[in-house]
């Protein structure tokens, strides 16, 4: 089989981002693999199918498509991030950590990797650690309603009731549903 010329790779990848995007994530997953077919150490590809599968609940295959990724570029923010995402989710909350942590040291501003960082925190019962995460959080994106629900989650567990109730009032102020 022939490889195919950069340009068309860039190309197929822009086609699988697009439905990526649109929430299409079958057909972008087949111009995804269409790519690691010819380029099996592609990262954007790797990378990209791995945060699908996240979408789709299978953090297993997530964690190892996107460690698969970060061997080859470990200092891509996003990339971490989703790493820790599924890593959270497969209840490794230590490891997700370190993953959050370098995606923040990456990109300083990430209210959502602070926000999950928060997350595994609240797993580890370091409850006053990931409030300060929250805070962090909320500081860089105020709008942020998961944030304010994460923040209001914190306190309760604190048993710093008033500041909790305050909390979940901003996020169902910004997300009513």
């Amino acid at each position: 089989m022939t490889p195919r010329p950069p340009a068309e790779i860039a190309a197929q990848l822009q086609q699988a981002m697009a439905f990526h995007q649109r929430g299409q994530l079958a057909e972008a997953e087949q111009f995804y693999q269409a790519i690691l077919h010819q380029h099996p150490l592609h990262f954007d590809a790797l990378q990209l199918r791995g945060v699908i599968a996240n979408q789709r609940g299978q953090f297993g295959e997530a964690a190892r498509l996107i460690g698969q990724a970060l061997a080859l570029n470990a200092n891509h923010a996003p990339a971490q991030y989703n790493r820790g995402l599924a890593l959270l989710a497969l209840k490794q909350p230590e490891e997700a950590l370190k993953h959050f942590d370098k995606a923040i040291a990456l990109r300083p501003q990430y209210a959502e990797a602070l926000a999950n960082r928060g997350n595994a925190l609240l797993e580890l019962k370091r409850r006053d650690e990931a409030l300060a995460s929250y805070d962090r959080a909320i500081a860089l994106k105020p709008d942020y309603a998961e944030g304010w629900k994460n923040r209001a989650v914190a306190l309760l567990l604190l048993q710093r009731i008033d500041e909790a109730l305050v909390a979940f009032d901003k996020a169902t102020s910004l997300a009513p549903r």
